[in-house]
């Protein structure tokens, strides 16, 4: 940052004037008032301010010498300093008497005020800095690996730690709303212990880096890092929001495999479990893995397969009882359980999906194909 503005010259005014009740002129480094609490003299040319400059020091202004001199009331003035540099003068209208003993307090409270911008400043090119480092990341390929590594050296992003990508999609929410309240919950996680780099991806998603700090047990409950994303969400009352979470890994070309995994998780749970709020990749690969499937024979088979069982259950649930079959290992059971239904009704309906599929969802390779053509129908429908 150098020199002083006018908008930084007025929020000087506006600090100074509410502590000593004197009226002060804020001069640039050429010696013109750019700030002061008499908008009349804004624009002026300030000799006493020159003269300061020349001195780079304290010059002070009695009734005599402002007579003599071309833009002057009496009063005090002081060369402002920043980084060993003259970038200004503040000058204290008034009786030098009485206004001198405000001008070091004056003119270190200008000082003060430079530097917190120049810390802001430079908070905010930091910031800017790891945000583009980022989406530099996810929107890469290894061949810029190497350029990526210098960034991430500049940023002091330390890559050969296990880092965990995390993708953040809002739901239900108008185009309008959408970037407001991305911008909110990329301000509320910025700077967590958590959370290593954080961006706004496009108008749906925020996207973060997090680094892997434990092991998650498979299908059990969300980690400690998401569990506390989430409460600091619930807490600003941004919500409903869907949560990626990829696979681990170190290193520039792992940032960008953990990011693919966890946009495969999101494009897969988006479709598949619409009403989980948290995907985790390494619970669902076969989900995962459809999601990245191309087209073929094979996928367009398993999709007229599914397509037509659908028109057949009308209801659904058939469908219903397959993917509890599914979820639940076959165990019969606790499937009736869960359906609420008795085990001959189970084998009833266990017996018409074979029946309309031709598949026999008690031989596990043939439930396997039935759910791949679940997964493949429900991943098409969402495109």
């Amino acid at each position: 940052m150098k020199g002083l503005t006018k908008k930084i010259a007025m929020e000087i005014v506006r600090r100074t004037m509410q502590v000593i009740g004197y009226n002060v002129n804020v001069m640039d480094q050429y010696g013109r008032i750019i700030g002061s609490g008499d908008p009349k003299r804004v624009g002026q040319s300030h000799e006493g301010a020159l003269l300061a400059i020349k001195r780079r020091g304290r010059f002070e202004i009695d009734e005599e010498s402002a007579a003599r001199l071309q833009g002057v009331l009496p009063g005090t003035n002081l060369v402002i300093e920043f980084q060993d540099e003259v970038v200004g003068v503040i000058g204290i209208t008034g009786d030098p008497k009485e206004v001198t003993k405000y001008g070091e307090l004056v003119k270190m409270t200008a000082e003060m005020y430079l530097e917190q911008m120049k810390l802001l400043e430079q908070a905010q090119w930091d910031k800017r800095m790891k945000e583009n480092f980022l989406l530099s990341v996810v929107s890469s390929d290894e061949s810029q690996a190497a350029s990526l590594r210098h960034q991430a050296q500049q940023i002091g992003f330390k890559v050969d730690l296990p880092h965990v990508a995390c993708i953040m999609e809002l739901v239900d929410h108008s185009e309008d709303e959408a970037m407001t309240t991305l911008k909110r919950v990329a301000d509320l996680l910025e700077g967590r212990p958590a959370i290593s780099l954080i961006a706004i991806r496009n108008s749906q998603q925020v996207v973060l880096i997090k680094e892997k700090l434990h092991e998650r047990m498979p299908h059990s409950d969300i980690c400690e890092g998401i569990h506390q994303i989430r409460r600091w969400l619930d807490t600003k009352e941004i919500s409903p929001m869907r949560i990626a979470v990829g696979q681990s890994f170190t290193g520039i070309q792992g940032m960008m495999t953990s990011f693919q995994s966890a946009e495969d998780a999101m494009r897969a749970g988006r479709a598949i479990y619409p009403e989980e709020p948290v995907y985790y990749a390494s619970d669902m690969p076969m989900e995962t893995f459809m999601a990245r499937m191309d087209p073929s024979w094979m996928t367009e088979e398993l999709l007229q397969r599914w397509e037509l069982f659908v028109e057949e259950d009308r209801s659904g649930e058939l469908r219903q009882t397959l993917e509890v079959y599914y979820m639940e290992n076959g165990e019969q059971r606790r499937i009736a359980e869960k359906l609420m239904i008795h085990r001959n009704t189970l084998r009833y309906r266990l017996q018409r999906i074979t029946e309309l599929t031709g598949k026999d969802p008690r031989h596990y390779q043939e439930l396997f194909l039935l759910m791949s053509a679940r997964w493949l129908y429900l991943l098409n429908q969402s495109r």
